[in-house]
């Protein structure tokens, strides 16, 4: 399914329907990141509010969802199981004992991200010793095309694989005035980082806050690292102290580790 294309739930090619449908559910709950009734998630996922209702009383049995003033929301359950994730996955621990040795990018705000499709996903992040607080909750999902970490991963991608992911872009999403409006600029952003070997939002996708990332080579899924600060900071000099630790960073975590 395309991104940006409103999907429908009706009809499932899956062994498991009801499970196919109740993750789609616990998704769209997530995406929203706001309590929804049950006939705007039947609006959403475009199923009967009947069977709706059915899958959030069951996942209600199961500690997925909770009711709030009569509306649905992700429950605990959720963060126990992420929390879950994130404790058999030795990158995230390799990757908060690796930033604390970098002289630099320790004092910023640094990612950790996974590719998924065409969107990105964050694992981790280090807090610097910087008095402003950026943005990048962990689990988050962010459009690959408009961020740091997704370009350099993006960039990293073997040509065909590359092609197969911006085959599900049917927009590109225009969210500050720096933002590419075209494939073929997004592909020449693209040709520049592989060239000079790390990744660049300069306001693509926040205005005023620089982002610099750097892809993780040899991971069978593909990781980067990234440093977020505003943009009135970034120096030449800031520039290449971060660039070099970054590189230092994900030649850290190339080596093999669970993910």
């Amino acid at each position: 399914m395309a991104v940006g294309e409103t999907p429908s739930w009706r009809s499932v090619d899956s062994r498991a329907p009801a499970v196919t449908r109740a993750v789609a559910l616990l998704e769209e709950l997530a995406r929203q990141g706001r309590p929804l009734g049950i006939a705007e998630l039947a609006r959403s996922l475009d199923l009967a509010k009947s069977t709706v209702a059915n899958l959030c009383a069951a996942l209600e049995g199961t500690r997925m969802i909770r009711r709030v003033d009569g509306r649905w929301a992700l429950g605990h359950k959720v963060v126990e199981l992420g929390q879950g994730f994130l404790a058999c996955t030795d990158v995230v621990g390799e990757f908060r004992r690796a930033v604390d040795t970098c002289t630099v990018v320790s004092r910023e705000t640094v990612l950790l991200a996974v590719l998924d499709d065409v969107e990105v996903v964050h694992l981790a992040r280090h807090d610097g010793s910087q008095p402003v607080w950026l943005a990048g909750e962990i689990g988050k999902r962010m459009p690959a095309v408009v961020t740091a970490v997704g370009k350099a991963m993006l960039a990293a991608l073997p040509p065909d694989d590359l092609d197969d992911r911006l085959a599900l872009v049917r927009e590109l999403p225009v969210l500050t005035e720096q933002s590419h409006r075209t494939f073929d600029a997004l592909r020449g952003d693209l040709d520049d980082t592989r060239a000079r070997g790390y990744a660049v939002d300069d306001g693509e996708h926040t205005e005023g806050v620089t982002c610099l990332a750097v892809a993780v080579p040899g991971r069978d899924t593909p990781t980067s690292v990234a440093a977020i600060l505003l943009t009135a900071r970034l120096t030449p000099e800031l520039r290449v102290g971060l660039v070099s630790d970054l590189t230092a960073l994900a030649g850290e975590l190339s080596r093999p580790t669970r993910f």
